[in-house]
């Protein structure tokens, strides 16, 4: 759970720093410009329908890459609703998707023509109430899995009227404008469960409006603007461990984290350390989990434990790792061992 959130702006980066029982645990990044999930009227500048795939202008002057389903009847020119998954970097266009889903921290609506809900996770009674807020709108509803045994369905229903209003401005979306689009610092908050006494502070204006207007909806308890707020120090440490390819462990072992054409690879050494192969490669997981989330690996990402261990060992592994990524602020796939005694994991981009 966190127990603290600094989200602090830097020039055109923001920041968005999350600590568990006061230890740095996740760190989001960003920029100045369009948030991933955001959601254009684009126009196809050209069309492969050989690979179902075609390049887009999201905005004026802006271009990127979207696949289409098969048998999707397009030619260049037409306009198309897309969603942005990722926004790319200097080497590669923005990547975008049509099927539209707006999620929040308790709902997904998946752009639809039919309308369905699907609420059986909650009582009876919230059920029918839940069934009925989510059919005002046109879009496939669904009660994320992370909601459990709700204590108050208040919020939920505030989120429902707020991605609801979202759906109803992309009926008659331009080419000009966007919908929804999340800043992963919001995703941190989206994703991950908050402690009580959880402080939520910014030093950006625009950033401590936005929280405002989710406080009563995620239940942000404590929400502070401090103009002042100065994280260089904390910045400069965080820039240190990126450019380090090396972290020690208090047991003697140490994890060597090297980027290899787009593949991240994790190797466990022990030297130093007095533990059985077995008891070091469970004991380091935490440690791995924190450096794949402080750096924000994604994609492949292959784990280098030490060899020599049993299958209901290497599944003990499996196991515990789910249970880590399972509050992600992205969707990670545990793979399994490969033939090559490797842990293969895939982390979405975010």
């Amino acid at each position: 759970m966190l127990s603290k959130v600094i989200i602090y702006r830097q020039d055109k980066t923001v920041y968005g720093f999350g600590y568990v029982k006061d230890q740095l645990s996740y760190v989001t990044q960003d920029y100045d410009g369009f948030a991933s999930e955001a959601v254009f009227n684009a126009k196809i500048i050209k069309i492969n329908h050989a690979e179902h795939s075609a390049f887009i202008e999201y905005s004026s002057g802006e271009t990127g890459f979207v696949n289409l389903s098969k048998g999707a009847r397009l030619q260049d020119g037409a306009n198309l609703l897309v969603q942005l998954t990722w926004l790319g970097d200097e080497h590669k266009q923005p990547k975008f998707r049509t099927s539209i889903q707006l999620v929040g921290k308790y709902v997904v609506a998946a752009l639809s023509s039919s309308v369905n809900a699907d609420c059986s996770r909650a009582s009876i009674a919230e059920r029918e109430k839940l069934t009925q807020a989510m059919l005002c709108y046109p879009a496939k509803w669904t009660l994320r899995s992370s909601v459990k045994q709700m204590a108050d369905i208040e919020p939920v229903m505030l989120e429902i009227e707020h991605i609801g209003a979202q759906l109803t401005r992309l009926a008659g979306l331009s080419t000009s404008e966007t919908v929804a689009g999340t800043p992963n610092y919001l995703k941190l908050l989206r994703s991950l469960p908050l402690t009580q006494d959880c402080v939520i502070s910014s030093n950006d204006k625009q950033v401590d409006e936005q929280l405002l207007s989710y406080q009563d909806c995620w239940l942000l308890d404590t929400i502070e603007y401090n103009p002042r707020l100065n994280m260089e120090q904390e910045l400069t440490a965080y820039q240190e461990l990126l450019t380090s390819s090396s972290y020690s462990l208090s047991n003697g072992a140490s994890l060597e984290i090297h980027c290899l054409s787009g593949i991240n690879l994790i190797d466990v050494n022990s030297d130093k350390a007095k533990l059985t192969r077995s008891q070091l490669n469970f004991l380091v997981l935490d440690a791995i989990y924190q450096q794949i989330c402080l750096r924000n690996l994604q994609g492949i990402i292959l784990l280098d434990l030490l060899k020599n261990t049993t299958k209901a060992e290497q599944e003990q592994v499996i196991e515990y790792l789910k249970k880590l990524f399972k509050y992600d602020i992205t969707n990670t796939k545990i793979l399994g061992f490969s033939h090559s005694g490797l842990c293969e994991l895939i982390r979405q981009k975010f």
